[in-house]
């Protein structure tokens, strides 16, 4: 009665999740009931059963989920397909579109799709199948049973979770139904605390795992599974060799596991594979080669936990306490790698820069190119938004000697060839091509420096090498960086067209890391050339993205181009609050290159204001930091402001 009430429910547009506890026999009854009860006649039922292990030999997660939507999509096989693809596209755009149209198997041309890394295509799977779902409830209300949702994995959670999330305004309940055996494997998917929850009763303890502690059929098992050549054996061979007892081989095939849903974009699944190799780990007797084994593990934990909750950073401190026990300077150097990244992403960037040279300092006593290269650009990446513009560019040029030798051996190389577009995979989430980043990245510091000229050069040739790739990201960056060369010199016009292209690209990939930036970029160029209404919306709207996105570290340049945009609309007061708030952000994050064009900011507001003691003050502060800095652009407008400043 409660399940026929929510389905009344959301054929008024009224959806909602239901979480139901049942046993296996009970579970199989409510199904039957509900398939063929009048109450479901006009829904499109969709079963998503899951399951503890990887099918052998069929499809999997998303692929799954897509061939049981072509049911809801009427017509012969192809114009479902068609159908299915449209509906994507509609909830969810073109790239939505195209990632429902390869999980059924269909080829894309779409270019931006072919310049997608792994975790990208990934993302627009789980968007593309929730706006396939919910567009296709406009046509009919649907049902969507989740049976044995403890046992949800790799990218179905992420899909559910995105269908809870909409399901109120939706034609749409999702019924997931969980089973109370005590041998059920913690995880799985969890619906959100809004959920209406129910325990049928009789509902007891036991389960497929009910004989688990017999090791004799799970060796058997292990044994055919080792003559298997199916790639999903290694997920199941990681569930069977701890339960024969098998612990070596338990450690060995729980890092396999964990290696391919790394690869696959499953980092919830990777992280649980390799907290399954430790615990194996554990049960071995303590060697130096187990020592290393345990290092690798808590690196890749730091890889693939949430940085959000401190997991990723307390994972990659304790392999980098480990390898310095061990002695081992390799294991080291990738440890400290990792923790500078994550330190820079929380943006700790005196902590990120420090233990980044600690890794660089051994990546080159080892003679590690590769490593070398990635080290030196988040090294000085770091740098450059710590205004440290001269040390960064020494530092990239560094990196652009070594990405230039074809003895480095980096995806990133190879992925420019046209030949090699493959490798792009190997790039996780919002990363660019080490040649796109090094120039890019050197085209803000020359520009900063006060060399217009070659920041342009320098731009063009990051983006040259972008568009050369195919790789969308990169794109994204190599545009986001020619239009703020030309901004920082003073030419706006010339900024507007790229950084146009770069909020296209950024918003159709879904590029979150960058949108406040080139939203704000593309709003101060607008502003500057005139637009001045469009200019302010933009500017707007991306410093509420970066406060929604968490990204602090781009808040103060956000906020001086707001305060600049400020001055040219005539409202200096505006100017002179938005400054303060940026000088006083870039100086508490150590970001002195945004404070030093915050205090010139200010100062050009207080001048306006008429305050010509503050504002020459404040162009005195932005003037000893840009020429701590070497900020020859910045130095030369102290300068002019300082004339107009005195001559009042």
């Amino acid at each position: 009665m409660d399940i026929a009430d929510a389905l009344h429910r959301a054929e008024e547009g009224i959806g909602s999740v239901l979480a139901v506890t049942a046993a296996a026999e009970d579970s199989h009854r409510l199904i039957a009931a509900l398939v063929h009860s009048p109450v479901t006649a006009g829904f499109g039922v969709l079963r998503w059963p899951q399951s503890l292990l990887p099918p052998l030999g069929g499809p999997d997660d998303l692929e799954a989920v897509a061939h049981s939507l072509l049911t809801l999509a009427d017509g012969p096989t192809d114009d479902a397909h068609c159908n299915l693809v449209l509906a994507a596209e509609r909830g969810g755009g073109e790239l939505a579109g195209a990632a429902v149209r390869g999980l059924l198997g269909l080829p894309s041309l779409h270019p931006l799709w072919l310049g997608l890394d792994g975790a990208q295509r990934a993302d627009f799977q789980v968007e593309g199948l929730a706006a396939a779902i919910l567009d296709l409830c406009y046509e009919r209300p649907v049902l969507i049973v989740v049976e044995n949702a403890q046992w949800a994995r790799g990218l179905t959670v992420p899909l559910l979770d995105a269908l809870g999330n909409a399901v109120e305004d939706a034609r749409l309940c999702l019924l997931a139904i969980g089973s109370p055996a005590s041998g059920a494997r913690p995880g799985g998917w969890t619906p959100s605390g809004t959920t209406r929850r129910m325990v049928l009763p009789g509902a007891d303890g036991g389960g497929p795992d009910a004989h688990a502690d017999d090791p004799a059929p799970h060796a058997i098992l292990v044994r055919a599974l080792r003559r298997d050549r199916r790639p999903e054996r290694i997920e199941w061979m990681a569930h069977h060799a701890p339960l024969a007892g098998d612990w070596a081989l338990a450690c060995a095939c729980a890092r396999h596991a964990g290696r391919r849903a790394e690869a696959d974009c499953r980092p919830a699944d990777a992280a649980r594979h390799y907290a399954d190799a430790l615990d194996a780990l554990d049960r071995l007797p303590a060697t130096r080669r187990h020592a290393q084994r345990r290092i690798d593990l808590w690196t890749a934990l730091a890889r693939t936990r949430p940085s959000a909750d401190g997991g990723a950073i307390k994972a990659a401190e304790k392999a980098h306490a480990l390898a310095e026990d061990l002695g081992d300077r390799m294991r080291t150097a990738r440890a400290l790698s990792i923790l500078a990244s994550l330190r820079w992403v929380g943006g700790n960037l005196s902590a990120a820069q420090r233990t980044g040279l600690r890794a660089l300092r051994i990546w080159r006593q080892s003679e590690s190119p590769r490593q070398q290269v990635q080290t030196l650009i988040k090294l000085g990446r770091g740098l450059t938004e710590a205004g440290r513009f001269r040390h960064a560019d020494t530092v990239l040029r560094a990196a652009a000697g070594l990405v230039a030798d074809p003895a480095t051996d980096s995806a990133a190389n190879l992925a420019v060839d046209p030949a090699h577009q493959r490798e792009t995979r190997r790039l996780h989430g919002p990363t660019a091509l080490a040649s796109v980043c090094v120039a890019a990245h050197r085209a803000r510091c020359r520009a900063e420096l006060g060399d217009p000229e070659d920041a342009l050069r320098l731009a063009q040739e990051a983006l040259a090498q972008a568009e050369h790739s195919g790789h969308a990201a990169s794109r994204a960056l190599a545009c986001l960086h020619l239009g703020w060369a030309a901004l920082t010199g003073g030419r706006y016009a010339q900024a507007v067209d790229p950084l146009k292209r770069a909020v296209a690209i950024t918003e159709t990939i879904r590029l979150h890391a960058c949108q406040p930036l080139v939203l704000g970029a593309l709003g101060y160029a607008l502003a500057r050339t005139g637009a001045l209404s469009d200019g302010a919306s933009l500017l707007l709207g991306s410093r509420e993205h970066a406060r929604m996105l968490g990204i602090r570290r781009h808040e103060p340049q956000i906020l001086v181009w707001i305060a600049e945009a400020a001055l040219l609309s005539g409202q200096p007061e505006d100017t002179v609050r938005n400054a303060r708030d940026a000088a006083e952000k870039a100086a508490g994050a150590g970001q002195a290159g945004d404070e030093a064009w915050a205090r010139l900011a200010l100062a050009r507001g207080l001048a306006a204001q008429g305050n010509v003691d503050a504002a020459r003050s404040s162009v005195d502060d932005a003037a000893g930091i840009a020429a701590r800095r070497s900020m020859a652009s910045l130095l030369a407008q102290c300068a002019d402001l300082r004339r107009s400043v005195t001559s009042l």
